[in-house]
Order: structure tokens, then C-alpha cells, then sequence
């Protein structure tokens, strides 16, 4: 196993290595310019998101939680941390599944002044202190910590950043005990309702945000119970809505899938589970 994203990126470009995996940004647009190497990047189902504790105050109030999506510098971390090989996180779901429904995003411009008076509302209105947990060897998402960070001081909210090692990152996610954590997942299987299911019923192990919404609960059990697609559809439809409204999360990036490889390498294959199956390559 090789570490570091820079040691792999570097093993591909010397030629040791036919592939390199989960490269950072900047590496896969340098690697994209080098004689022999190949940058395959295309949309996909990965989704990069804050989880906002709803059991640890101030995350607790719905109106805190909109206020900090309205915070988040949503376009400038596309355009600088990711290089533009993700697009804006507009849902709760994959945009490429069916039954996504982005009308009811509405955190696409940075407005400050609302998450300001969304605060106000919500009886911070100078502001408050938290603390965004972050993976060590992410290096996008130390620096999207980072921009938060200055956006957040300009709200009165005082952001404490807490680098976690690898190691011990996913044990950190699902103990539950970080007020925001970054978490960055797939719903392997296309559909609305397994993807609602996984993040947002309030019994699921992978709800690491702790949100709860009866309705939510209700509608996902019933699409569980019933092969009809278009009410399934519907039912996901309005969970969506409830779930952009409540946000308990903060709405990042859904980043691409990228694949650094030599250019002599054919036939690399996009699954749904962001895996590669090595028996689909060949020269």
C-alpha cells in the first residue's frame, strides 16, 4: 500500500504504476498533463457533506442548520479546492438516480445575511462556538475547513478546526459525538428509496447526523412495502423536500469519480458503488 496521494501520483507518473486511486484535485489536473497518462473523470454517485449533530445544541434548531449551508462558500470550494471535478451538492441524493429532485435547493448562493438573521431568529444572534472534524489525509477537505472557517467569522460563529488521522476518521463519524463532521459516501444501489433509507430514517446505523422526522420515518417504511414505482417516487419525493427544508447537513460538493492511469489502459468501467473490477482493463 501506498500512502500518500503524492507518492502514488508521482509512482504513475514515472510509469511504476499503471493506476493511481483517490488522487486530490490539483494532482489529477497536473497528472492530466503528462505524456503517457490518462485522467478519466466523469459525474457519479459520491456526495461530500458536513453531518450537523441535531442532538448537540446549537444543531439541535432547524434554522442554525440552514443558516450554516447558507454560510458555506459553496461555489468558490468547487472552483478552488476541487478544480472544478465536482459540481454543487443540490440534493440529498444522486443526481444521475431517478426520483432526484434539486427544486427544493436553495443554498446555491453564499448569503450571509441570511444565515445571519436565520441566527438571529434562532437566538444567536452574536454568533456562536462549534468545532468541524475533518479527515487528516484529505487535504480538500482541510482546506474547504479552512474557508468555512473565515466565512463563518464574518457570522459571528467561531469555528474551532479538529484534524482526526485516517485511522481513527470513520470510528469518529459513527460515534456520533462531533457537533459537524465531514463524511463523504455513495448509495451504492440506484434507487431513491434505499438512498433516503441509509442517511435519513431515524433507525438507520448510517443517519450519523442523528436527524429524526416521523414523517420521514413513515414515508420511507412505506416505500420499503410497496413495488409501485411511481408512489415510491412520490413518497421519496416529499422526503426530500423535508429533508433539504431541515438540513442536517452541510451541502458540499458531489465530487466526480476520477481515474489517473497510464493511456495504454483500456476499458475502465463506472459502477454505481465508485469500485473498479480490474478484469474490465486491458492494453
Amino acid at each position: 500500500e501506498v500512502l500518500t496521494t503524492a507518492a502514488r501520483a508521482q509512482l504513475l507518473e514515472g510509469g511504476a504504476v499503471d493506476i493511481a486511486q483517490h488522487l486530490q484535485p490539483l494532482e489529477l489536473v497536473k497528472l492530466a498533463k503528462v505524456p503517457g497518462v490518462t485522467v478519466d473523470t466523469i459525474p457519479a454517485t459520491f456526495m461530500l457533506w458536513i453531518e450537523l449533530n441535531a442532538k448537540m445544541k446549537p444543531f439541535d434548531n432547524i434554522d442554525v442548520r440552514r443558516a450554516m449551508n447558507f454560510a458555506f462558500p459553496q461555489e468558490q470550494v468547487i472552483s478552488t479546492v476541487f478544480q472544478n471535478l465536482a459540481e454543487p451538492l443540490t440534493a440529498c441524493m444522486p443526481d444521475i438516480y431517478a426520483g432526484y429532485n434539486k427544486s427544493y435547493w436553495e443554498y446555491g448562493k453564499q448569503d450571509l445575511a441570511q444565515a445571519k438573521e436565520l441566527l438571529k431568529g434562532a437566538g444567536y444572534p452574536d454568533g456562536f462556538e462549534t468545532t468541524l472534524a475533518y479527515d487528516a489525509s484529505s487535504g480538500s477537505q482541510e482546506t474547504s475547513a479552512i474557508l468555512y472557517q473565515s466565512a463563518l467569522r464574518e457570522i459571528g460563529v467561531k469555528l474551532k478546526l479538529k484534524k482526526i488521522p485516517a485511522a481513527t476518521f470513520y470510528s469518529n463519524v459513527s460515534e456520533r459525538k462531533q457537533p459537524m463532521i465531514f463524511y463523504l459516501d455513495s448509495p451504492w444501489c440506484p434507487d431513491a428509496g434505499y438512498s433516503m433509507n441509509l442517511y435519513f430514517h431515524s433507525k438507520s446505523f448510517i443517519n450519523y447526523s442523528n436527524y429524526e422526522n416521523a414523517r420521514v420515518d413513515e414515508l420511507i417504511d412505506a416505500a420499503s412495502k410497496t413495488g409501485d414505482m411511481d408512489a415510491r417516487l412520490e413518497m421519496m419525493d416529499e422526503v426530500q423536500k423535508h429533508v433539504m427544508r431541515e438540513a442536517p447537513w452541510v451541502f458540499v460538493a458531489k465530487t466526480n469519480f476520477s481515474l489517473a492511469h497510464r493511456a495504454d489502459l483500456k476499458g475502465w468501467t463506472y459502477y454505481t458503488s465508485n469500485n473498479m473490477r480490474f478484469q474490465d482493463f486491458h492494453r
